[in-house]
């Protein structure tokens, strides 16, 4: 493991708050949520999460503009966070996504204002209810973050790096160049002007990193070959890259994007509803990172399954038991947080130290050559040995 002393900066792929939390997201936030409160026991940790990257991507724009010129009277705050999912889904069947150099305003006032749209407010506060039951801290679901840089500004460093082919003075696009590693030019900003989403995360991250910094990029495995490349221009700016990708949870043997439906029953709000039915709510925390984290594993195709949920919240009742952990060491909402940065030796707000003295030293033996605490093995490894009440209380409660 790499020395305590130098900084990682967590940085997930953001999602866009359009429709509910389903099989895969849920995978990803326990992932990075086990992962972050690991990790920021035993070494300095920023995770960072910026809702901007999401809100200025042509589908949530493009979805957003759908809405106001097609739904004008709709009152998002009575919509469930599925229904804006059914909206979300008809959208993208009906052909009706506008051209995005005609919807400048409303990335100017993304830009301009932190805007965010009413559907997505509406549905970042019903994300915000179900990840605080699901003991998921919050990284700034709602936080204002300007980006740290222009896109004129990033293009210009990428350019002085001959990591950037710039057509924008000649009316054309603006391509990320990977060829010196083999890979082929990625567009990043298009003929109408509007940068995607790769544009976005480095006009975020570049500002922030500093020579020799760490950062952990986790993503869906089917944007392996974009944040392989993104990993490579962070590496020639100076960063010390590593990737985390995950597969995605296929909901009745399709893995697919929300945009395509077919996930009704499926959200984190119904299943938080099944098993709160049956299960105390430190079960229900557990449960669930033992069957997304050590049960689908990181890249498992095997579709998601209520049975093994079921039987993961049994197998987590009897670890509490053993353990001693009184379901009263959970409390609602999570620990509130907006992101921000973890030391060493920090506990967490769900119970004491207890027998943690240890725990810094016990987590290191499940370190990536990274430095980041592996969640599939830390979490697998709770079926081989009771867990102590200090693990179970900082990690996963």
């Amino acid at each position: 493991m790499r020395g305590p002393s130098r900084r990682l900066l967590l940085a997930p792929v953001t999602i866009t708050a359009t429709k509910p939390l389903l099989p895969t997201h849920v995978k990803g936030f326990l992932w990075v949520d086990t992962l972050y409160r690991s990790t920021r026991l035993v070494r300095d940790l920023e995770y960072y999460w910026n809702p901007r990257a999401a809100n200025l991507t042509g589908q949530t724009i493009q979805f957003w503009d759908h809405l106001d010129r097609r739904h004008p009277g709709l009152d998002h705050d009575t919509l469930s966070v599925e229904d804006l999912g059914h909206l979300y889904v008809r959208f993208h069947a009906s052909g009706d996504a506008r051209p995005m150099d005609r919807l400048r305003h409303y990335t100017e006032r993304v830009e301009r204002e932190g805007w965010v749209h009413p559907s997505t407010r509406a549905a970042t506060r019903g994300w915000q209810r179900q990840l605080g039951l699901l003991g998921v801290h919050d990284p700034g679901l709602t936080a204002d973050r300007p980006a740290a840089a222009s896109i004129d500004e990033t293009v210009e460093l990428l350019v002085r790096r001959h990591l950037c082919v710039d057509h924008r003075g000649h009316g054309g696009p603006a391509y990320l160049d990977g060829t010196r590693w083999g890979m082929p030019l990625r567009p990043v900003i298009g003929a109408d002007a509007h940068a995607n989403y790769l544009l976005i995360i480095l006009r975020d991250l570049l500002p922030r990193l500093a020579e020799g910094d760490e950062v952990l990029l986790v993503h869906d495995d089917d944007l392996a070959h974009d944040y392989a490349l993104l990993a490579r221009v962070l590496g020639e700016l100076g960063a010390r890259p590593s990737r985390l990708p995950l597969g995605r949870v296929p909901i009745g043997g399709a893995a697919r994007s929300s945009r395509y439906g077919g996930w009704d029953g499926h959200s984190l709000g119904r299943l938080a509803e099944l098993c709160l039915r049956e299960f105390d709510p430190a079960v229900y925390r557990l449960g669930m990172r033992l069957y997304f984290i050590a049960m689908l594993k990181r890249t498992a195709s095997e579709p998601f399954r209520l049975d093994l949920l079921r039987r993961a919240m049994t197998r987590a009742g009897r670890m509490l038991d053993e353990a001693g952990v009184p379901n009263e060491t959970v409390k609602a909402a999570g620990d509130g947080g907006a992101g921000g940065t973890g030391r060493a030796g920090e506990t967490d707000v769900t119970g004491g130290a207890d027998d943690g003295d240890d725990l810094p030293a016990y987590l290191g033996g499940f370190a990536a050559p990274a430095g980041w605490i592996d969640p599939y093995r830390l979490t697998d490894g709770l079926f081989a040995r009771r867990p102590s009440p200090a693990l179970l209380k900082q990690v996963y409660l």
